[in-house]
């Protein structure tokens, strides 16, 4: 195995992990921003009303995104397999 060879393995899943999580990230975020947002605007300073719909959105994200993050794992571990029977010649 190689140096490049390795590196390229570790980017690969570095990156398969960065848009695996990226929807439900990117949905914690959107949320947080609107409850923070309202909560501005009505003066209202309670955690739990950030943290419980971040919880519950973040949950219907994964439900949702569940199959192809399936997919992209059975993907990724097939394409590392094939990588590690090359190397091993």
């Amino acid at each position: 195995m190689t140096t490049q060879m390795a590196l390229d393995m570790a980017y690969r899943a570095i990156f398969v992990a960065g848009v695996m999580m990226a929807p439900v990230l990117i949905t914690a975020i959107v949320v947080g921003v609107l409850i923070n947002i309202i909560q501005t605007v009505t003066s209202i300073k309670d955690m739990s009303l950030t943290f419980v719909p971040k919880l519950v959105i973040s949950a219907i994200v994964i439900g949702f995104a569940l199959p192809w993050m399936i997919q992209t794992m059975s993907s990724y571990f097939e394409e590392m397999y094939s990588l590690f029977a090359a190397v091993r010649g």
